[in-house]
């Protein structure tokens, strides 16, 4: 019974990445997996409940991306936070695309997500603050102006996080979303921060990303 609760949990996110929410309701899940409607029904009372499934493993996913190995942060450690971030919003990215709606029709994943959202800006700000303590991250000396950059720098990182699969999306109209498409997403959101950065560290960095982007652009 627990493979299948999981086979339901995993084919339901692999089918909303494909055919969107609009269209994935239990019943197109069920027929999709090959199980009846009954057995679904069993672990799940609801989409919202199968919804709220997924988002908790989004939510683990990012969370131990943003704290994991921040002792020190090596210019390649610091590539892999975008990359990583990107991946994980690519495996999720139903949830992107149809955002408004999902939190609309349910307030207790308003209510997480906000709550998420909250938490992710904090740890982005201390990921800015450990760089700042290695001398990677070249911040103003005054400690006011200091403070809004690391906020500013957060902000602007989650919301083009948060917002990448959509502008990609209608950027590229008729032609399909692709995982190649994160790797671009990146190196924008490096980008907001590399002005700040030590220049060596910077270009160590950017050497780990473009490595990426290089190789999506050689397939395109």
């Amino acid at each position: 019974m627990a493979g299948n609760r999981e086979k339901i949990i995993e084919g339901a996110r692999q089918l909303m990445n494909r055919e969107g929410t609009s269209a994935t309701g239990t019943t197109r899940i069920a027929e999709a997996l090959s199980i009846s409607p009954g057995n679904l029904y069993y672990h799940f009372k609801s989409r919202e409940e199968i919804v709220a499934e997924i988002y908790e493993r989004f939510e683990t996913a990012f969370r131990d991306s943003l704290v994991r190995d921040i002792d020190h942060i090596s210019p390649e450690r610091f590539a892999e936070f975008y990359l990583n971030a990107m991946e994980i919003a690519w495996a999720y990215r139903f949830f992107f695309a149809s955002q408004t709606d999902l939190l609309t029709a349910d307030e207790k994943l308003a209510a997480r997500h906000k709550e998420f959202q909250s938490w992710s800006l904090a740890a982005l700000e201390a990921i800015v603050v450990v760089l700042e303590k290695q001398g990677t991250a070249l911040l103003p000396k005054a400690r006011a102006q200091a403070a809004r950059l690391r906020k500013s720098i957060a902000l602007n990182t989650w919301l083009l996080w948060s917002a990448w699969i959509s502008f990609r999306k209608v950027e590229k109209a008729e032609s399909e979303l692709v995982r190649d498409d994160m790797a671009r997403g990146a190196v924008q959101m490096f980008d907001l921060f590399s002005p700040w950065l030590d220049p060596d560290f910077e270009a160590k960095a950017r050497k780990t990303l473009t490595k990426e982007l290089d190789r999506v652009e050689a397939v395109a």
